[in-house]
Formats: C-alpha cells, sequence, structure tokens
C-alpha cells in the first residue's frame, strides 16, 4: 500500500509528525539504502542503531520512483518514516545472493568515504562470526561492494580522497586524524581479498 512521504519521530509516549519538505535522499539501489539506515546515527538521540523495516512506494511517484522506510532506532526507541529516491522498482534477490549496492561509477550521495569503511568493517566483522558459510559469503560480498563504493572517491593518481568525499564533521576529523586508513593502495589491498559477484552461485553452501 502506498505510503504518504511523512516522517514521525516517537518521543516517550507520544507521536510527532514532522514534514519531509525537502527532497527524498537519492540511492542507487534498496540495498544502499538500507546500509545508509545501519550507518546514519539516529536523529533524535543520536545514537543507534537504527534498523529499518520493508520498503513501501510512496504515493507521490510522478518523478523517479520514491519509496518510505520505518526506521527505529534501537537505544531510544524512536522511529522515523524515511524517503528515498530509486532508479526503479527494487528487484527481487534470492536468499543465497548479496543484493548489488550500485552497478555505476558514480559514487554514494548519500553515505561518504568513511560511512563505506565503517560499513566493511562491520560486514566483515560480521562474515567472521557467521558460521553458515553461504551466509558468511554474502556478508563478505556486501563488505567487499562497501569498499568498492569507498575507492569511487579517488581520483585514479591520488592515494588519498578528495575534500568531497567527506559529507560529515566526524568523517573528516577522522580522517585528519588517522589519514593512513583512507589510503587508496591499502583499500586496494583489502579489495583483493575479498570475492567478487561471480564467485556467488545460487544454492552454494
Amino acid at each position: 500500500m502506498p505510503l504518504p512521504c511523512r516522517q514521525w519521530w516517537r518521543r516517550t509516549e507520544r507521536w510527532h509528525i514532522v514534514s519531509m519538505s525537502d527532497a527524498p535522499l537519492v540511492a542507487h539501489s534498496l540495498a544502499e539504502v538500507y546500509l545508509y539506515i545501519l550507518a546514519t546515527p539516529c536523529g533524535s538521540c543520536g545514537r543507534g542503531p537504527l534498523s529499518g523495516e520493508e520498503a513501501e512506494p510512496c504515493d507521490d511517484q510522478a518523478v523517479g520512483f520514491t519509496v518510505a522506510v520505518t526506521a527505529k532506532c534501537g537505544s531510544c526507541q524512536s522511529v522515523a518514516l524515511l524517503k528515498f529516491k530509486l532508479p526503479g522498482p527494487p528487484q527481487a534477490v534470492s536468499a543465497d545472493q548479496a543484493a548489488v549496492v550500485n552497478l555505476t561509477n558514480e559514487p554514494s550521495r548519500m553515505l561518504d568515504i568513511a560511512q563505506w569503511l565503517t560499513l566493511f568493517r562491520m560486514k566483515t566483522e560480521a562474515a567472521g562470526e557467521e558460521l553458515n558459510k553461504t551466509a558468511a559469503r554474502r556478508l563478505s560480498l556486501e563488505a567487499a561492494q562497501c569498499l568498492d563504493e569507498a575507492l569511487k572517491f579517488y581520483e585514479e593518481d591520488n592515494d588519498l580522497p578528495t575534500k568531497d568525499a567527506f559529507f560529515h564533521d566526524g568523517s573528516r576529523e577522522r580522517f585528519r586524524d588517522h589519514p593512513e586508513q583512507f589510503s587508496r593502495q591499502r583499500l586496494l589491498h583489502l579489495r583483493s581479498k575479498l570475492p567478487t559477484r561471480w564467485l556467488m552461485r545460487p544454492g552454494g553452501g
């Protein structure tokens, strides 16, 4: 059922409606939407993590394809209805496959390079703790795609990212304190140890 594109915040026992007059965030895929939710702190308490429910199409599809996702904070229990514009309707993905995050060469407009590196770490750690081989391989592929997205912020002849690769003060501070973490050669070395999509096979264990 189409949803109105509004944002809801819950504080204590009351619901507050906040109009979403701004344009929706532009995503390359539904997979990128859920990674954004995972990497974004709660707008109410500043913590998290946020978890997203199933995306629903909005009722304002005049241009592009817009979905709304309900995101709930694991710390303060605030709930928000977030709006995203996709290239088209999401495609179904089998349980043993990892959804493609971004088929283009364009960097993300929602997640900056530091957030992609955080997501890479989270997915790598989750893969290392996963006992099911198929699930661990899928998480490894998700980690690889996070590095692929981080690498899109580099110019070919530079080992460090450009200034526009950082969207947030916290990301810029992380870069100032630990520039070695952002070395392109380091990321390429890490990427070489991870699988590529063609290695994923339906029903693999």
